[in-house]
């Protein structure tokens, strides 16, 4: 049997590069549903058909893109980023009205910190090894 994903639900989260074991920086991450991940992958995708009817599916997007993506569809809020408060704005994703965290809150993170906030945020909408139907 396999769980489904916790829309609405959030983690907290310490970055593994974190170097400040005492105090660090808590990222609260929230899953990213099944419709919100196709629409991330196929938004990275450029597809051409050709007069032959071949259809050619190219990818437009590098993986730092897609992972500014989830980012800012998956991350939920923070403690103790320096005194930066979060906040997020309502954004359209293929007519989808979601919360998005605003480009002037993603560009002040470390760029090690986006790869793994989005890498954690990802896995959630994934079968786990320990999950998957034998």
């Amino acid at each position: 049997m396999i769980d489904p994903i916790a829309i609405g639900q959030t983690k907290e989260y310490v970055a593994q590069v974190e170097k400040d074991s005492k105090n660090p920086t808590v990222w609260i991450l929230g899953a990213i549903d099944s419709m919100e991940k196709s629409k991330i992958i196929v938004s990275g995708m450029d597809v051409e058909m050709q007069d032959d009817g071949t259809t050619t599916v190219k990818q437009k997007d590098d993986g730092i893109s897609n992972d500014f993506k989830i980012v800012k569809y998956g991350l939920k809020g923070w403690k103790n980023f320096g005194t930066v408060e979060f906040k997020t704005v309502k954004e359209k994703l293929f007519n989808r009205e979601l919360d998005a965290v605003p480009d002037e809150l993603l560009k002040i993170i470390p760029l090690d910190i986006v790869h793994e906030l989005a890498r954690e945020i990802w896995e959630e909408n994934q079968v786990s090894e320990k999950l998957e139907k034998n």
